[in-house]
């Protein structure tokens, strides 16, 4: 090769070089990974746009006739503003900087609810009792939109590799983008969020935006952010060696241990570390307004009931401040099945129901089944779910909890129970009702023959016991079966008697 034809080989890759690298510069402007074609503003409420680009880097951003114009940060971040929104779209959205340009299509502006928590609500709807159904009707609202942020790392039964494990450590998890629901969009989307939108969007008559932000087998505190778990003392022993915290599930603790089994740093990331999926998975929606948060979420968390109490109560007070204070927050008490703590868990998800302003509890043990902690009866869930939002979100005159227990009163007759929220009790083809126990003083747990009477649920004293405590649907799977009229379960609970 003479010197000529190699300088001028060597000039060609220099410049291919330098192209490169302007190319990297003027591809650095990026809207935040929300922002996608087909994507649901959130109505009402005033629009953030936000991004990255070049420090300094003048961004423009055009929407709907308005125009707003800043410059990214010295961490190159940007964000503008444009003021709130009644329902409607299509809308176009164009954001511009020197050397580049960003086209977002089908935009609609409507309700958009964050739906999220761990494996049943990750659960698809094509594996759905009804889903098949569903998707074979193909009868789908062009105004729900879907943004399913999935993991993009496999979590199973698998050690990962050395890419991986960065990818990780980046909080490069989850990935995603809006979509128009159709067949393929549906059958991957959560099953719970999916009804839930359904239903709101019949109701309401406007877009409905659902984002999925779920991971399976994810406990509560991965989903609380770091800094809020370090402030409180309750939660110390979970931060300084999660992996070997008695405070994390043990399953948790296990199957991350097969997944970083390769990792070299003692910081390694993982989704059921606490606080990687608030880092990686919320805290990039805090600039989004929702309407609401659905969550379906407790089974890594069964182990310690009081500590979940904690966490979950920390949980939605952090959510709030960071998402918008006030938010609604609706979630599934957990269904039935043959595991120890169950029932003192479901119990425990009612009693947060006095503690949480603004929230509503969805039951579901009467869907469950014995040895599968993924029931597929989601659509019923999804449906409560909506109720509780229909009712308490929208204003509508619905049903939206079954009997609610009010009070047990020792009388002549027996124990006799009063309920809210039941113009009439009931039980399924006029069964014989069950699910009733009895705990006396001393500790001994009793069956108990119980029956409904104007309106009220009647149960024999025995005799030359001393009741202390009613039972509900306090077996870890139940056949417990006390609705009202609008055929809504009552939910697991224990009550004084007085």
């Amino acid at each position: 090769m003479s010197f000529r034809t190699l300088f001028g080989l060597l000039i060609l890759i220099a410049g291919a070089g330098i192209t490169r690298a302007q190319s990297a510069a003027n591809d650095s402007l990026a809207l935040a990974a929300v922002f996608t074609d087909h994507m649901v503003l959130q109505r009402n409420k005033p629009v953030q746009v936000y991004g990255r680009a070049s420090a300094g880097e003048r961004v423009r951003v055009r929407f709907q006739g308005m125009s707003r114009e800043t410059a990214a940060d010295t961490e190159g971040k940007w964000k503008v503003v444009f003021p709130a929104r009644k329902a409607g779209g299509p809308y176009a959205l164009t954001v511009s900087a020197a050397h580049r340009e960003v086209f977002l299509n089908d935009i609609l502006v409507g309700d958009v609810w964050l739906c999220s928590g761990q494996s049943n609500m990750d659960f698809q709807l094509k594996n759905a009792a009804t889903g098949p159904e569903e998707l074979k009707k193909g009868n789908f609202n062009p105004r729900i939109r879907l943004l399913k942020f999935r993991g993009s790392v496999p979590w199973g039964d698998v050690s990962w590799d050395s890419a991986t494990l960065a990818r990780v450590n980046r909080h490069d998890f989850f990935e995603g983008e809006w979509k128009t629901t159709d067949t393929n969009s549906a059958a991957a989307f959560s099953a719970v969020a999916y009804y839930f939108g359904q239903q709101i969007a019949a109701s309401e008559n406007v877009p409905i935006g659902l984002i999925q932000v779920a991971v399976g087998g994810s406990p509560t505190e991965s989903w609380i952010e770091e800094k809020v778990l370090a402030r409180d003392g309750r939660f110390a022993g979970m931060l300084s060696d999660w992996q070997h915290s008695e405070q994390v599930m043990e399953w948790c603790r296990e199957r991350a241990g097969v997944n970083t089994r390769q990792a070299r740093s003692a910081e390694q990331g993982h989704p059921f570390k606490p606080g990687y999926n608030y880092r990686a998975g919320i805290a990039p929606l805090s600039g989004v307004p929702v309407a609401g948060i659905i969550w379906y979420q407790g089974e890594s968390n069964v182990h310690n009931v009081s500590l979940h109490e904690a966490l979950f109560e920390t949980l939605v007070k952090s959510w709030r401040q960071n998402l918008g204070n006030a938010l609604p927050f609706y979630y599934v008490q957990l269904s039935g099945i043959e595991r120890p703590n169950w029932p003192e868990f479901r119990d425990s998800q009612r009693k947060m129901l006095s503690k949480i302003a603004h929230s509503g509890m969805a039951v579901s043990y009467d869907l469950g089944d014995s040895l599968d902690v993924h029931p597929v009866r989601k659509k019923e869930i999804g449906e409560r779910l909506a109720l509780l939002a229909l009712r308490e979100h929208y204003g509508k005159p619905v049903v939206a909890n079954g009997p609610v227990i009010r009070k047990a009163k020792l009388g002549r007759d027996g124990i006799l129970l009063d309920f809210t929220s039941a113009q009439k009790l009931l039980t399924p083809n006029n069964e014989p009702l069950t699910g009733f126990e009895l705990l006396t003083k001393s500790g001994k747990r009793l069956s108990a023959q119980a029956v409904i009477s104007n309106n009220r649920v009647r149960i024999l004293s025995p005799p030359g016991e001393d009741v202390q405590t009613v039972l509900y649907a306090y077996r870890p799977f139940t056949r417990a079966n006390l609705y009202n009229e609008a055929g809504l379960p009552t939910a697991t609970f224990s009550i004084s008697v007085q």
